[in-house]
């Protein structure tokens, strides 16, 4: 884990400190996992669900459900990240790293398999199936925690994670969507409020994850990428020197200087030449002038 440990001024080691984002990880995983033991067991939790689904949100302002029905898309799947990919994207071509889009890939993975085995393992059915608050590991049951709400956490947080100016806008308008949403899924009575809890908690954990995972991740990226970078670098020399194979011999010229290098073509496609010998001035025998001739026989 991210720890930091502290040292005397005699060089002993102090009492291991952890850092705040292990203090945040750890105290949101016990609210997770306590979280899923009150919907899996029978506890005040379900009272509190039971009791926002009989609030009505939906019967009571009937005339906002089609803008919040098409505004939940945001934290659906495919709509989501078709729509991160393009700035995302773009965020990695401005630093001119693939950072970015391995953070994404890396998330998206991490939040799925996570995500996925609890809604399994749980089989909770949502308000609109049933009205019994306790409806677990029933057939086809997936609704906890909510899909929606973890995905929306993740793509947005990253999205305001990668941001350069604005920053703080980013990330408020991050934890804004991610909060209505939520509160859609409420009101659409797709989500009791648990599921939307404990979403909040998957994709914050997955957030808080991340910077531990993503050198790890960037490792297996940069070896998946590397017959990629061999095949561009032998491509590359073909087009510069088209009909010389790489670890061809040595060509000379008449110089008889080495036209590129040893083991393949000349990389600029300029042999190196070395300037015109200088012949040296030779001392005439009748005098002490100084003059140019030729060498002695």
């Amino acid at each position: 884990m991210d720890l930091m440990r502290s040292t005397t001024r005699a060089g002993a080691p102090g009492p291991v400190r952890m850092s705040w984002r292990t203090i945040a990880f750890l105290g949101i995983l016990i609210l997770y996992v306590l979280l899923t033991l009150g919907v899996i067991y029978r506890s005040p939790i379900l009272a509190v669900d039971r009791d926002v689904l009989g609030l009505n949100l939906r019967g009571r302002w009937p005339g906002a459900f089609t803008w919040i029905d098409h505004y939940v898309m945001l934290g659906q799947r495919a709509p989501s990240t078709a729509l991160a990919l393009p700035w995302i994207a773009w965020r990695a071509w401005r630093a001119r790293s693939p950072r970015p889009l391995v953070m994404l890939a890396t998330a998206l993975v991490v939040l799925n398999l996570s995500v996925g085995v609890v809604k399994l393992a749980t089989g909770r059915l949502g308000p609109l199936r049933t009205a019994n608050v306790h409806a677990v590991f029933a057939e086809g049951g997936n609704i906890f925690p909510s899909g929606h709400v973890s995905n929306a956490v993740v793509l947005y947080g990253i999205m305001a994670w990668i941001a350069v100016t604005y920053r703080k806008s980013a990330i408020a308008a991050a934890v804004f969507v991610s909060l209505t949403v939520g509160l859609s899924t409420i009101y659409l009575d797709t989500h009791w409020l648990s599921d939307v809890v404990g979403g909040w908690a998957a994709g914050g954990l997955v957030l808080l994850a991340l910077p531990w995972m993503l050198p790890t991740a960037e490792r297996w990226v940069d070896t998946a990428l590397q017959p990629v970078r061999l095949w561009l670098g032998h491509r590359m020399s073909r087009e510069l020197h088209p009909g010389k194979p790489l670890g061809a011999d040595p060509e000379f010229g008449r110089d008889g200087l080495v036209l590129g290098r040893s083991r393949g073509a000349d990389p600029v496609g300029v042999a190196p030449r070395l300037p015109d010998a200088v012949r040296p001035e030779v001392v005439s025998a009748g005098g002490g002038g100084h003059g140019r001739g030729t060498e002695p026989g």
